[in-house]
């Protein structure tokens, strides 16, 4: 059995990486406040908060894989408090790997593609980060120290993720759909461009990337670049909503406290030719995701 501690267990990622998880790991579950399932797996679970914790809890589990999901992820709360972000962000992920190197566990880093300034779209792993907000910044840090500290590390740069939710907090897929569902006006920004990945791919494909022997900075998205606007088009097409309940919106135009990047769609040829999980289409997710 592989030792496997997932920190943010109870998050969107977290309790897919959980329900998912192969036979032959046993699973260290981290979380802050909320509990999650086990899902019939073997597990173990750690209520940590690495704000407050002294890591001594580390030395008595020694995992021998870590999937590092938690952060602090909303864009607008980075940027009202970047030093919580920063310490949830870079500090912590920064503990772990220290440890995680002495320990000879390899190391997954879920990043984000937000670390890119969104001027042109289409970025490869080659392409330098070039962050719009504070968000962005504490996880191109963290992606930076991952990769110079850590001999048998995986940075993930993981698209816009969609489906269902695990955890009873909808997804805005979910809330989208349930909107339009109920014939209620959706606003959609038209001009924000990502390239959404299915969470159950995203789910499959960092456990067989958790026991593969790649290296460096991997990008995992759909096979579309897509606006939200273009995801609503799509629901309405497949569910036979009214198109009319779509209201565009741009994000420029939008007041947000955090600057959005408008295009950070990725270009995922390298993860096509390195893994065998597949990373569907938009249509075939939301079939996957809610049927069809």
């Amino acid at each position: 059995m592989f030792r496997v501690l997932i920190t943010g267990a109870s998050g969107f990622l977290g309790r897919y990486l959980i329900r998912d998880a192969p036979s032959h790991t046993e699973l260290l579950l981290q979380y802050r406040t909320n509990q999650p399932q086990s899902f019939g797996q073997t597990v173990t679970f750690l209520p940590v908060d690495f704000l407050t914790t002294d890591w001594q809890w580390w030395n008595e589990v020694r995992p021998q894989v870590v999937i590092h999901t938690a952060a602090l992820a909303s864009l607008d709360e980075c940027q009202r408090h970047p030093r919580l972000a920063r310490q949830i962000n870079v500090d912590s992920t920064r503990q772990l790997v220290e440890r995680a190197e002495q320990a000879g566990a390899r190391f997954l880093f879920i990043s984000t593609d937000i670390v890119f300034d969104g001027e042109k779209g289409n970025y490869r792993e080659e392409d330098p980060p070039n962050p719009l907000n504070v968000y962005g910044r504490t996880k191109a840090e963290a992606e930076r120290w991952v990769l110079e500290n850590h001999s048998n590390a995986l940075v993930i740069r993981p698209a816009l993720f969609y489906g269902k939710s695990l955890n009873g907090r909808g997804s805005f897929t979910e809330i989208m759909f349930e909107k339009l569902q109920q014939g209620e006006e959706v606003k959609l920004f038209t001009d924000e461009y990502r390239t959404p990945v299915l969470v159950n791919d995203l789910s499959r494909a960092v456990w067989e990337l958790a026991f593969h022997e790649y290296r460096g900075i991997l990008h995992l998205g759909g096979s579309q670049r897509l606006s939200r606007y273009e995801m609503g088009r799509l629901l309405c097409e497949m569910y036979r909503f009214s198109p009319d309940l779509l209201i565009p919106t741009l994000s420029r135009e939008t007041r947000f406290v955090a600057p959005r990047p408008l295009d950070v769609s990725l270009d995922i040829s390298r993860a096509r030719r390195l893994i065998r999980t597949e990373l569907h289409d938009c249509r075939t997710g939301l079939a996957i995701a809610f049927g069809e």
